[in-house]
């Protein structure tokens, strides 16, 4: 627990300090929201003084920038995103109608990702040095060598113009049905899957190699357990720590990562709205998922913190050693 407290309160000056950038970030880019909102209007309503100042009243833009920071954060803890200035709909019904669309993808991605890897990782580490591990690497160095953007390109190409099998684009909702909904996911689930899994691959596979070669594992195999029940139950979870830190990590970066993936399928997600946002100077929208974002990125490291105390409760230990160390120099 006092581990758990620890990260929790890191998290707060972390939490300022994204939403601070982010709402900075936006502020500080080149060009006027208020010529963006009056873009379509005549040259005399635009260029009309009093209308200028009634939108920057509306918008708390007259106020200094620290107000107006403090102004935002209260709206945004209360979960008040504020209007689209194109659409005038809600930033934040926006985000939850776009977020099922993101996690499906990135779920499904990690999953395959990682029902490809974790085999390999632990062939590879058993096999350490012959011709398997060495073909299972230069694989995964090719994998790693090609981009997204091309991949996702040939799937389409050969998937969905040359076989016909799956849809090139678009997205169906569930209510639709299980398949019509899982099959626009099917190509760039691949897309994005294949370029994880080289990197949980060999992350894995060091760990696990490392591993093998303690003495608790030369005694399992003394006692005549089986390869596999070795490699799964006795290896595995001790080889497991570097690779949900890479997970929590490719989580957070997948979340703003998917921008491209989801624009050329089509999908209507985070990363589509935007694109959309940023081609139509949206800023508000634009702000929004960038502090998603950050935030999201936060919350998955502090979930991966947890998940090391529940793998290994010598975390939880050796935070309260320090905690009581750090109390017995401050009594001296």
């Amino acid at each position: 627990m006092a581990y758990l407290r620890s990260r929790l309160l890191h998290l707060i000056p972390v939490f300022f300090l994204v939403t601070f950038m982010s709402f900075m970030l936006m502020n500080l880019l080149p060009g006027d929201v208020v010529d963006t909102i009056l873009a379509g209007e005549d040259a005399a309503t635009a260029n009309d003084p009093e209308v200028r100042r009634q939108i920057e009243e509306e918008l708390g833009l007259d106020e200094p920038l620290p107000i107006r920071y403090v102004l935002w954060l209260g709206d945004l803890l209360q979960g008040d995103l504020g209007r689209s200035f194109i659409t005038g709909k809600k930033i934040s019904d926006l985000l939850l109608q776009r977020i099922p669309v993101t996690g499906q993808l990135m779920v499904m991605s990690l999953a395959f990702a990682l029902i490809i890897a974790v085999p390999l990782a632990l062939l590879s580490a058993y096999k350490s040095n012959s011709y398997i591990d060495r073909l299972i690497t230069a694989g995964a160095f090719g994998l790693v060598a090609t981009p997204t953007f091309m991949t996702s390109i040939v799937f389409i190409w050969l998937f969905a113009v040359i076989l016909q099998l799956l849809p090139a684009a678009g997205h169906a909702p569930m209510f639709f049905g299980v398949w019509a909904n899982m099959k626009h996911f099917i190509l760039p689930m691949l897309a994005i899957g294949l370029s994880e899994v080289p990197i949980f691959l060999r992350v894995l596979r060091v760990d696990l190699i490392t591993t093998l070669q303690e003495d608790y594992i030369a005694l399992a195999k003394a006692k005549g357990l089986s390869t596999t029940y070795i490699l799964i139950h006795h290896a595995m979870r001790p080889s497991s720590f570097t690779l949900v830190t890479v997970l929590g990590l490719q989580v957070g970066r997948l979340i703003s990562g998917l921008v491209i993936v989801e624009n050329i399928f089509a999908l209507p997600g985070i990363g589509k709205l935007l694109i959309d946002a940023i081609d139509a100077r949206d800023v508000l929208v634009v702000q929004a998922i960038v502090t998603f974002s950050a935030v999201a990125y936060v919350a998955i490291n502090l979930s991966v913190d947890i998940l090391y105390a529940l793998l290994d409760p010598r975390v939880n230990r050796r935070a309260e050693e320090a905690r009581n160390a750090a109390q017995r120099v401050r009594e001296v």
